[in-house]
């Protein structure tokens, strides 16, 4: 744990030398940070972060898909015990440490390492449907908070991926989407 206590001080830094200059920092998650500490296998290493960074200077972009990966490849700790994850209850816990998201999408596939092979936006299993609905509609000083950035780390076509990625995202928060 103590190595990620130096980093949540690390990050702690770098995110004052960022508001000096007019700028946030942002710590962007992959699965790993849901894993658990070795030191103290009951401690999942995101809740160090959370708890030793400073949340007036250390933002969270959660990678949507990244996490559902973690719930997969996290969901018991090192003695076998089950060790429930849901993303969804992470930002709704802190829903103001949360600006950004990255949203990928996945189809779950028990025979790869992750749970998931990455796909599409909406192309996918992860309900964004319920994530979004729980979580958009948030303002903080008048303005939407919480931003979607749609990613694919290997899209087929970029601007295809792009454009139907936006529209499968704005047909879930207009509520226009089938079930």
């Amino acid at each position: 744990m103590d190595g990620w206590k130096r980093a949540a001080e690390d990050f702690n830094t770098y995110g004052a030398a960022a508001r000096k200059r007019g700028m946030k920092f942002y710590q962007h998650n992959h699965a790993e940070e849901f894993s658990f500490a070795t030191d103290k296998p009951r401690v999942r290493l995101y809740d160090v972060l959370l708890e030793e960074t400073d949340p007036d200077l250390v933002y969270l972009e959660m990678d949507i898909y990244w996490a559902f990966c973690a719930q997969f490849r996290f969901s018991e700790r090192v003695d076998g015990s089950p060790a429930p994850l849901d993303p969804l209850k992470y930002v709704l816990k802190n829903p103001d440490r949360y600006p950004l998201f990255h949203v990928k999408d996945g189809v779950r596939d028990d025979a790869t390492r992750d749970g998931y092979r990455m796909s599409d936006v909406g192309d996918g299993d992860i309900d964004y449907k319920t994530f979004l609905s729980k979580v958009t509609g948030r303002t903080h000083r008048g303005r939407t908070y919480h931003h979607w950035q749609a990613e694919h780390d290997n899209p087929v076509e970029s601007l295809a991926f792009a454009r139907k990625s936006s529209e499968h995202l704005y047909s879930l928060r207009e509520g226009r989407c089938g079930d």
